[in-house]
């Protein structure tokens, strides 16, 4: 019992029943698997004694099912060998006796070669092992790499060894991936590389830096989000150590995962006393990990606050425009009475102005009259100018959830000369040097404006011949960069 504990456990006990277990036939699998064919009942009926036909038959169907052999008692089998007494020997009477160590041998043996399979023997272990190095490499998990052996032994038709020669030999090739990826780690990572790894487990008064990057983010809001920078800027210079170095170490994306899940798993207290090289492996590929993470918490970040303020935009531009329809019409019969004035025939010419205005503030007040000259004065704003507009009143909110994670995510695009990227990569230059668009603007017009990304139905409200300290409106609508690039034409990275 000692030495079975000390094994690695590759399979549950459910797994080790379905690859070890004796079958566990219902009636629709028995009549498939005990039914032979004229080969199989050949070979069963070619055994000298009755108990040992019936003995074959139930190995063959056992080896159809799992490609294995078994040692059982007839009591472990007892429905089985009643299906295949009824069907194959119903005419003989049947006195169960045990099974010699030689006829149980035999019979593997002849099964073995009717199904064109090949015992296992020690001759295959090192093709084995060779299998099991080229797995690991891409899944470290024992249950994936027995699955592979078997697929393996499977395909060239080799009878699976024992559990416990599964045990040994995947025990083994791991530990030899272990050491392969220590001396690798000791080749290509440096003493600067060491030195930032071990920062993260440094313990000040309550989390080390971390269990810090360990916390995720739990909605989109403005001080969430400025963490989510903060951790994805400290984990910055290991993600670029990482991705230098990892390829180097041969290691597919499905081990780069679960090594990083172990960096989640483990507490720092666990982490420091592990080997160096397994320390460094698991927080590599954590940082790795992490960093792309935070990259796509900010992109989807990125994505919720421009869908959200550009459904508010666009909703508050619709109000005012249905707004200013409703008051237009509201005010257009007091206008049209206004306006009957001054063809009235029941007001003389003589008559003092100041006549005229009482009878016209009976109809709208002062005040109301004003607003109405001052409405109908000027040209109605249309759609987009009540757009842009609304996106001059949420110009705030727009600096301060949209700006920085602009400015924090790097942009590439899959054409070099795409516009937008241009755009925005000059964007984040101004931005870094804590300039304002419209200062810069002001400074070196259009210029720097890609004309792709200044559609002329936009232009009147980016026309930079305006008077900036005059026309705030314009300025702050085109600091705040309205109009995004799209998901399609850029990507992040």
């Amino acid at each position: 019992m000692t030495s079975k504990s000390e094994r690695l456990a590759v399979l549950s006990d459910v797994e080790q029943f379905a690859l070890y277990g004796l079958p566990d036939f219902d009636d629709g699998q028995r009549l498939d698997y005990l039914s032979l064919s004229e080969q199989e009942l050949t070979l069963a009926c070619s055994r000298p004694s009755l108990h040992a036909q019936a003995y074959c038959a139930l190995q063959i169907g056992y080896f159809k099912a799992k490609h294995a052999f078994f040692q059982f008692t007839w009591a472990d089998a007892q429905d089985d060998c009643a299906f295949v007494l009824t069907r194959y020997f119903s005419a003989q009477a049947f006195a169960p006796q045990t099974i010699t160590k030689h006829e149980h041998y035999a019979q593997r043996a002849m099964i073995a070669q009717l199904f064109s399979y090949r015992p296992w023997t020690a001759h295959f272990l090192p093709q084995l092992m060779q299998q099991a190095a080229q797995i690991v490499r891409r899944d470290v998990t024992p249950g994936f790499i027995v699955a592979e052996l078997i697929a393996h032994l499977n395909e060239h038709k080799i009878i699976r060894p024992g559990y416990t020669t599964l045990q040994t030999l995947i025990s083994a090739a791991l530990s030899a991936e272990r050491v392969r990826l220590g001396a690798l780690l000791a080749e290509v990572i440096d003493a600067a590389a060491k030195e930032a790894l071990a920062q993260l487990l440094v313990r000040d008064d309550t989390l080390s830096e971390l269990a810090v990057l360990k916390q995720d983010a739990k909605h989109f809001g403005w001080r969430q989000m400025a963490h989510e920078r903060e951790k994805r800027t400290t984990l910055e210079p290991l993600y670029w150590i990482a991705k230098a170095l990892l390829p180097r170490l041969a290691i597919s994306q499905q081990n780069l995962h679960y090594y990083a899940s172990l960096a989640d798993f483990y507490t720092v207290y666990d982490l420091r006393r592990l080997k160096p090289d397994q320390t460094y492996l698991y927080l590599l590929c954590y940082a790795w990990r992490r960093y792309r993470q935070f990259t796509d918490n900010l992109v989807d970040a990125l994505g919720y606050h421009m869908k959200k303020l550009e459904d508010e935009s666009k909703t508050r531009s619709n109000q005012h425009f249905i707004t200013e329809q409703v008051r237009r019409q509201r005010e257009t019969p007091q206008v049209g009475r206004l306006l009957q004035l001054y063809v009235d025939d029941t007001v003389a010419d003589a008559t003092p102005f100041g006549d005229v205005r009482q009878r016209a503030f009976k109809i709208m007040s002062p005040e109301a009259l004003q607003t109405a000259a001052q409405r109908l004065s000027v040209k109605p704003a249309g759609k987009l100018a009540l757009r842009w507009q609304v996106i001059d009143d949420l110009a705030e909110r727009i600096r301060r959830h949209l700006r920085p994670l602009y400015v924090a995510l790097d942009f590439s695009a899959i054409a070099p000369d795409n516009p937008w990227l241009a755009a925005l990569t000059w964007a984040q230059g101004v931005f870094a040097k804590q300039q304002r668009l419209s200062q810069r603007l002001s400074q070196r017009p259009l210029a720097e404006c890609h004309d792709a990304t200044l559609p002329k139905r936009l232009r009147p409200y980016t026309d930079l011949r305006c008077r900036w300290d005059a026309d705030r409106r314009a300025c702050r609508s085109l600091r705040v960069l309205a109009i995004p690039p799209t998901q399609k034409a850029l990507q992040v990275g």
